[in-house]
């Protein structure tokens, strides 16, 4: 939004004017697709929305003009050169460089591009061949043209569709009674890697909105507690639960970092550390993240992960296996976290995960790193 405002002003406008012009942008249709409002309603909204506050009252004028100009392009995203990277701060820039100078440009043009939606059929439902055929009919029926995925970065998927073209839920045949889940497919590695014995205690730590949860629990006979801090963001789980009519998952509230507050006693067979970080892998789903995110705070996030695994691990059990995960392409919420930890901590044996997954067509951008704790010390 950015990148397009500075096509139509010289200074970008101060504070509240700013964000409302970023979300009005964000509302105007692409060429492509149904206009998400009439334009004139979101022209009249917007310049009312200007009298909401006092610091924004004397822009009335600006944003009725900005927004009619930019309303009157046949094509605002377009008129980007693809060369550019304005939406990005230098120091990300340089940190990608760096990280990856042969492939940086390539996460960028990825993260212009539109997300795929990619749907997660509910193993518990649909649990034989002739089922899940019926349900890929259903969408067929329905016009949703998809591929199935079989596998990301050598770990197998289970029914796992890339739609062709995104449509809302609503749309989805079975969505509100649980049939399928959409989830993007980097992230549906992390249960078949952690893949959890029959009957095992599993702690899902930093769980909401759940979707991971729910795919363990779709996938693995289990006990499973899903940890979130905060408690609306608990509610969407179990929520999420009950929509997809799953049982053995429990919902706990507590910062994983400090487990006396939540923890039973009970160690745990398996751990998803799914931890906060930059979510620099996920820029195209959130575009807004590289105007929020300062540089400073990939320390400070690292040292929260750091954190919160340094609290789990004593809660798992000898021979029992944490995956760390993050939705991050920085190598400081990657494979630099991965080294630290297992330098760090002597019972730790690292197991084969992929590693840094970039985005692509089919995912978007996810680190992956399984440990295992030892038996012998």
């Amino acid at each position: 939004m950015h990148e397009v405002l500075n096509q139509y002003l010289q200074k970008t406008p101060p504070g509240l004017t700013k964000y409302l012009l970023w979300a009005s942008i964000a509302l105007v249709p692409e060429n492509d697709r149904e206009p998400m409002y009439a334009t004139h309603t979101l022209v009249n909204e917007a310049v009312n929305a200007t009298q909401l506050d006092r610091d924004m009252s004397f822009a009335k004028g600006l944003v009725n003009a900005i927004l009619r100009r930019i309303l009157r392009s046949p094509d605002i995203y377009k008129e980007i050169s693809e060369q550019s990277h304005p939406s990005y701060p230098d120091w990300w820039i340089n940190k990608l460089k760096r990280a990856y100078p042969s492939e940086y440009q390539e996460i960028i043009r990825c993260s212009r591009e539109k997300p795929p939606l990619i749907i997660r059929l509910n193993q518990r439902q649909l649990n034989t061949t002739e089922k899940i055929r019926d349900y890929q009919e259903s969408l067929r029926a329905a016009g949703i043209d998809f591929v199935p995925l079989a596998q990301v970065a050598g770990t197998k998927l289970s029914n796992a569709l890339h739609l062709t073209k995104p449509v809302p839920v609503n749309q989805l045949p079975g969505f509100f009674s649980g049939t399928c889940s959409v989830q993007d497919a980097g992230a549906q590695l992390a249960a078949n890697l952690l893949a959890p014995q029959i009957k095992s205690r599993v702690l899902d730590a930093c769980a909401a909105p759940g979707g991971k949860s729910a795919h363990l629990l779709e996938q693995f006979d289990v006990q499973l507690d899903a940890l979130e801090i905060d408690p609306l963001r608990a509610k969407k789980i179990e929520e999420n639960f009950s929509r997809l009519s799953l049982s053995g998952g429990n919902v706990l509230v507590g910062d994983a970092a400090d487990p006396k507050a939540w923890y039973n006693g009970e160690p745990y067979d398996a751990i998803l550390a799914d931890v906060p970080c930059s979510a620099s892998g996920i820029v195209r789903r959130h575009p807004d993240i590289t105007y929020l995110r300062q540089e400073a705070d990939i320390k400070n996030l690292q040292i929260a992960q750091r954190k919160i695994l340094t609290a789990l691990w004593p809660l798992l059990k000898p021979g029992g296996k944490l995956l760390y995960v993050t939705c991050s392409v920085f190598p400081e919420e990657g494979e630099l976290q991965a080294r630290w930890w297992l330098n760090s901590v002597p019972d730790a044996v690292r197991l084969e995960a992929p590693g840094q997954l970039l985005p692509s067509m089919n995912h978007d951008g996810f680190f992956y790193a399984l440990f295992e704790k030892s038996k012998k010390h």
